[in-house]
């Protein structure tokens, strides 16, 4: 009974705490009813907020565009500002510059305008004609001494004026004047002046004097121009001959100096490279000798290419075939450079006006106008060496920019050094021929002689070679014999196997012996039944080197024949070269 009461008790605490729970239950789904409810706001309060940081996130784009444009503004804009800056000074100073070039300068541009007309042959004519009078002809000279007392050209034209009015002291003085302000431009002046009105032997006077004043190591673009008028005679005889022993001696004087030809390098140039292809059975049979054989023939060469050069590059000869006097262009174009040349302060202002210029016409663009102005304002190369301009004259004409007659001359100026050059290189290669070659091949060797003339019989040489190799041939197939210790020690490997081994093995053993043991029969019977194959193969092999041998004997000596023929004519053609610029033959 009190089992069944306690029963009850338990079951209504049980039944009221599952209303406890289901109460519970109730509670908590309204709560959680609740927190869905929140959390829906929430999640809508999320896609607003998400809105809105998105619409930020455009706008900041769109402002960080707009600094983006604002920046490549201001730079631009700034960019600008500068080259305008610029363009503003350079327009200030060019201004400057002007005013000072115009004030410091402008009578030197009418001193050079009456040069111009004094040397003219109009001018000769109109003077001699009495068309202009000559008491004109001094004021305008006095004139420009006494606004230019300074400036070389003054007193240069006040001695050509001189000339005119017959007044000789006072165009001496005037001369000396104007040498002591400039003595190569004044000379050279003086020089071209007398060409121009016809007096070859004041012309060549001047033009000697000029020559003295040089310095054969910084010769400039003056002088090629000269050099193109004197070469085509349109100075006179006497000038050409004064440049050409002028050039002459300063090449000799740099070549004491230097103790040595300076041509060997560019003879070197010219010889002939033997290919690898070329005489390659001598090259085969000569190994030990073949370098310095090699080297000595292409030495041997030189003169043979260096007359084949000169003959392309000078057609007519060193002396070429027509001597008349050029028509004056050439000394036309000298004086005109010469009289134009700006002196070293007026070059320099000029310099800087051209430079101020280019930064206008590229809107304050510094690097082009640097690099617009560095190639205008070099129009031509720095002074050079006399060797430099020799070398271009007569191996890279044109680098050079010289008229054929001036190359001629500058030809005949090296030619006794070019000549001993070239008879310096055939020396050694002299030195590299030996008395005899040595002819190697399968063992066996001869030595023949190298001068051409020597006359070698190869019919006996190559069958001589032929013979020895057949016999060597019968003799290592005579040597092909049964090997008897070779065929019992097979018998005597294969016996003990098979009794004392094969009996005791069994599975991959007995076969790795059995196997060896038939290795061992067939080797025994290569070795008994086999002589005749083995004689064969090398009578076969002695026969194919004896063929080979054989050939390239052949060969090497009909190589040798033509190798050194070739070598001995190159270096008679060394009488050749000599003869073809008109001097001794070199021996």
């Amino acid at each position: 009974m009190n089992d069944h009461t306690e029963a009850d008790s338990a079951l209504d605490r049980l039944v009221a705490r599952l209303d406890g729970v289901g109460e519970e239950q109730v509670r908590h789904g309204g709560r959680l009813h609740a927190f869905e409810h929140g959390l829906l706001g929430v999640r809508t309060h999320v896609a607003q907020l998400h809105s809105e940081v998105t619409e930020v996130r455009q706008e900041v784009s769109g402002l960080g565009d707009a600094v983006s444009d604002t920046r490549r503004v201001l730079d631009a804009f700034l960019e600008q500002y500068g080259r305008d800056r610029q363009v503003d000074r350079a327009q200030a100073q060019l201004a400057r510059l002007t005013s000072v070039f115009q004030a410091d300068f402008a009578q030197r541009k009418q001193t050079r305008a009456l040069a111009r007309g004094l040397v003219h042959t109009l001018t000769v004519q109109a003077v001699n004609r009495k068309m202009v009078n000559t008491i004109t002809v001094r004021s305008c000279v006095e004139e420009r001494m006494l606004l230019e007392p300074s400036y070389w050209l003054a007193p240069a034209i006040m001695a050509v004026a001189a000339k005119y009015r017959a007044e000789e002291q006072q165009g001496v003085r005037a001369q000396a004047h104007a040498c002591t302000l400039d003595a190569a431009k004044a000379n050279l002046f003086f020089a071209l002046t007398s060409s121009r009105l016809g007096n070859e032997a004041e012309a060549a006077a001047w033009m000697d004097t000029y020559l003295q004043s040089l310095d054969p190591q910084e010769l400039g673009q003056d002088f090629c121009v000269v050099l193109d008028a004197v070469a085509g005679n349109e100075l006179g005889e006497r000038a050409l001959n004064y440049t050409r022993q002028a050039m002459t001696g300063w090449h000799q004087s740099i070549q004491r100096m230097s103790g040595d030809h300076p041509w060997h390098g560019r003879l070197g140039d010219l010889r002939r490279q033997l290919p690898e292809s070329d005489y390659a059975a001598l090259r085969e049979m000569c190994v030990e000798q073949w370098d310095g054989l090699r080297h000595g023939w292409e030495l041997s060469t030189t003169p043979t290419k260096t007359l084949t050069y000169l003959r392309r590059m000078f057609p007519d000869g060193p002396d070429g075939v027509d001597r008349s006097i050029g028509d004056g262009r050439h000394v036309e174009t000298a004086l005109e450079r010469l009289i134009n040349q700006l002196e070293p302060d007026e070059a320099h202002l000029h310099e800087e006006m051209q430079r101020l210029e280019r930064i206008i016409e590229y809107d304050g663009d510094l690097e082009a106008a640097a690099r617009a102005t560095e190639s205008r304002l070099r129009p031509e190369g720095e002074p050079e060496p006399l060797i430099a301009l020799l070398e271009k004259a007569v191996f890279e004409p044109g680098a050079a920019q010289l008229t054929t007659p001036a190359r001629r001359m500058a030809l005949r100026a090296i030619w006794p050094s070019l000549v001993g050059a070239a008879d310096e290189i055939v020396t050694e290669s002299r030195r590299h021929l030996p008395h005899q070659v040595t002819l190697r091949i399968a063992g066996y060797a001869w030595n023949l002689p190298t001068d051409p003339h020597s006359v070698v019989d190869s019919a006996p040489m190559v069958e001589d070679l032929a013979a020895r190799l057949g016999r060597r041939t019968e003799a290592r197939s005579d040597a092909v014999v049964r090997r008897w210790p070779r065929v019992c020690g097979g018998l005597l490997f294969g016996t003990v196997t098979g009794a004392l081994i094969i009996p005791f093995v069994d599975g991959w053993s007995r076969m790795l012996f059995s196997l060896l043991i038939l290795g061992a029969v067939v080797w025994v019977l290569w070795e008994i039944c086999g002589v005749s194959l083995r004689k064969k193969h090398v009578r076969e092999q002695g026969d194919q080197l004896r063929s080979e041998a054989v050939s390239t004997l052949a060969k090497a000596l009909q190589q040798r024949q033509e190798f050194f023929e070739e070598w001995h004519e190159n270096i008679q053609n060394m009488e050749a070269l000599a003869r073809w610029g008109g001097r001794p033959e070199h021996h």
